[in-house]
């Protein structure tokens, strides 16, 4: 076989590979490629000014989100698990309530004590409410400007 042979050769298959690579880049599934709707945004809530978070249904499944009731403690008083409980950055303590479907209500409360894992407060919730004990900390996130897609 003569060299001008071989060159066409050597440029067919150069030109072949070149076309299979850019074949399969375009094989990326299209959901990859579409941008996702956000999954959570921060919002006030009508008539309060209550800082609150909504979430759709995907965003409240990737938190992993779960709520706990809180109980009457000593005296009456609120008690509720200390994973619910939340610390601002300006040392300011927050739970989030559910304020409707999908949406959490950040609500500031005063600790009264903290033993093993409970929290009693003496104010910002009150017996027979919920909180969210996991997923509170991406809600906050969201509420403060870290993210808005949880």
């Amino acid at each position: 076989m003569s060299d001008m042979p071989k060159m066409r050769l050597a440029g067919l298959l150069v030109a072949a590979a070149v076309a299979a690579a850019a074949g399969l880049a375009g094989c990326a599934s299209p959901a990859s490629s579409t941008p996702q709707s956000p999954t959570s945004k921060p919002v006030t809530l009508p008539g309060t000014g209550t800082p609150s978070v909504v979430l759709t249904p995907l965003g409240a499944q990737r938190i992993g989100l779960e709520t706990a009731p809180v109980s009457a403690g000593p005296g009456g008083a609120a008690t509720f698990p200390y994973a619910a409980l939340l610390y601002e950055p300006n040392g300011q303590t927050a739970v989030y309530v559910p304020a409707g479907t999908l949406t959490y209500a950040r609500h500031f409360v005063q600790v009264d004590a903290i033993n093993g894992g409970q929290v009693t407060v003496t104010s910002g919730v009150n017996p027979g409410e919920r909180v969210v004990t996991n997923g509170a900390e991406e809600l906050l996130g969201v509420q403060n400007g870290v993210g808005e897609e949880t």
